[in-house]
């Protein structure tokens, strides 16, 4: 208890200084399904993996709640701008083949005509789960990369750096899964971003 309390007052100060006005963190949980280099903060509550319980300080959960709080709270925001940009837009420029291959295919009345509607159908949506993966991708990974930036700034680059550091050797010595593929950066690549920020 004592050590959540000291997690949730940092979460409280953090939550004034990066969204004032707003519910701030009133909870801390460990969650056992919550993936090891991931912190949530959102809905009034710190949400921590479990296996992760004993391997940081408070302060070390600190930089990585910063990031986490601005992650969520510009997440909405980058959905909103990046929305039309990034996948209405190539959406609705690869509907004009499709609608024109459809217009060809309905004045056929054949087997071969059912054959190329399915074909241009499957291709269509391969098309489409593609833009979709990218603007994803894009999005989640590049909103992540923003909130270590801004978390830099507010608790300092060295320490970020440090508690990524630190969280990175201690899930390493854990018989934990590796994950083939994530649309979120591990913490290797977070380190990664962080530490150009210091070369000259």
């Amino acid at each position: 208890m004592e050590e959540d309390n000291e997690i949730l007052g940092y979460a409280g100060k953090l939550f004034r200084q990066i969204q004032p006005g707003k519910r701030e963190p009133d909870t801390v949980s460990w969650d056992e399904r919550l993936p090891l280099d991931r912190v949530v903060v959102r809905y009034g509550e710190v949400k921590l993996p479990s296996g992760m319980r004993g391997k940081l300080t408070p302060g070390d959960w600190r930089p990585l709640i910063a990031s986490s709080t601005i992650y969520n709270q510009s997440l909405y925001r980058g959905q909103r701008r990046g929305f039309i940009v990034r996948l209405v837009l190539p959406l609705g420029v690869g509907e004009v083949p499709l609608i024109f291959a459809l217009l060809q295919i309905f004045h056929m009345r054949s087997e071969q005509a059912t054959i190329e509607l399915i074909l241009v159908i499957a291709g269509w949506i391969l098309f489409a789960s593609a833009v979709l993966s990218l603007y994803i991708h894009w999005l989640w990974r590049g909103l992540f990369y923003a909130a270590d930036r801004r978390a830099a700034e507010i608790v300092g680059t060295a320490t970020i750096l440090e508690s990524l550091r630190k969280s990175r050797d201690a899930i390493s010595t854990l018989a934990v899964p590796r994950k083939r593929f994530s649309l979120l950066p591990g913490m290797n690549h977070r380190v990664q971003k962080l530490e150009k920020l210091l070369k000259p």
